[in-house]
Formats: structure tokens, sequence, C-alpha cells
């Protein structure tokens, strides 16, 4: 069995002595794994990261086994952000909240287009703000209701936060805690909803996502 299609990183794992193992968040066959041979390779391994964008050639003797990976490089995103440690933790936590939230070998092409979309945005000046939306879509793309009365202040983690206006008007001026909040207001929804239901630990660079904006972590 084989099929190509193109997409994002989402994780590396080991696999033997030189291998490695890449989920990615795919075109047409959504989140989905394979084997890359060579994958620790000093000629590999500079073209694997996460969130860098790739093209696959999916080979295996039988539709349910893990197979392998043939892939090509179609463009060098997380590399552009290794000197920008908030955008790069940022492509790092969504890669990981898709990881974490998408089921296996099931298609989002709603989802792919969205995060495409994200990426896309990245030298946007507004490019957090779309982040904190583009995890509303995700949880709504999901099936979890994302719907909250509007209100001026929300008590959520022991704090009370402003309710960020830009969820209802995507044109509203936006402050850093604006973005806090908003972030805040997803991570209460993506716990309650999937990470602690199914007992998974809440990605790591999410909360370094989180901290950057946090006044009190400044």
């Amino acid at each position: 069995m084989n099929w190509s299609d193109e997409g994002y990183i989402l994780s590396i794992g080991l696999y033997g002595e030189n291998s490695s193992i890449l989920s990615i968040l795919s075109k047409n066959h959504g989140h989905h794994k394979g084997i890359v041979y060579g994958g620790t390779s000093s000629k590999l391994k500079k073209l694997i990261h996460i969130g860098n964008k790739i093209k696959v050639t999916w080979k295996s003797k039988s539709e349910n086994a893990i197979g392998y990976y043939n892939f090509e490089l179609i463009e060098a995103i997380a590399p552009k952000y290794f000197d920008d440690n908030k955008k790069l933790t940022a492509i790092l936590s969504s890669a990981s909240i898709c990881l974490k939230t998408l089921p296996e070998r099931n298609e989002y092409p709603s989802v792919y287009n969205s995060f495409e979309d994200l990426f896309a945005s990245l030298t946007s000046e507004d490019f957090f703000k779309k982040y904190v939306l583009w995890e509303r879509f995700l949880l709504s793309e999901l099936g979890y209701n994302v719907d909250l009365e509007n209100e001026d202040l929300i008590k959520i983690f022991n704090q009370t936060i402003s309710y960020p206006q830009y969820f209802h008007d995507n044109s509203s001026l936006f402050s850093d805690k604006d973005i806090y909040n908003g972030l805040i207001i997803n991570k209460q929804q993506l716990l309650n909803y999937i990470f602690e239901p199914n007992k998974v630990k809440f990605p790591y660079y999410r909360i370094k996502l989180e901290n950057f904006f946090n006044e009190k972590q400044r």
C-alpha cells in the first residue's frame, strides 16, 4: 500500500539506532505516522524539524502497519524562527496540540487548512491573536462548545480576567494581556474537554507560550 501527500511535522521520535518516526498533519490523511530510515543522519536531521512542511510517500505492506516515509522538504519553517523564541514556541505549541488532540488516521481538511493559514501568518503583527483564535477553531472543529457568556470579567484558575473582545470582533484592538487572557480561557477548555478526561499531559510548549504573556512571569 502507498500514497503521497504533503503535511507538517508534528513530532520526531527515535526508531532503532539510526531511524526516526515522524508524526505529521497531512492534507488528505490527517494525523499520520511513518518511519524514516536514516532519519538521524546528518543529511536528513537538518531537514527534520517540528513545523517544517514536507512531501511524503508512505509505503506499507499492510494498511494497519506503521509503514515508512520517503520525504522531500517543501518549506523549512521552524529554522526561520530559531532566533525568535516566542514564535518558535508557538510553532511547537500548535504542533503538540494537534499531536495530542487529533486521533490518528482521520481526515481533518478544515483543521489542516487552518494550521496552514496559521503558519502563513507568522510574519503578521497579529500572529499571536490568530494563534489564540486558531485554538478556538480547533476546539470547535473537534465538536466542543467554545461559546462563553460575553461578560466583562471571568474567573478562571483562581484569577479574574477580562474577556477578550477579539473573540467576537476580529478587528478590535488587543494587548499582550488580551492574548494571555485568551490563552487562559482556551487552556481551561482544552483541559476540561480533552486533556483531563483522557489523562493526557498538557503540552510543555503551550505552557511556555502562555508564560511569555503572563506579566507575573516577566
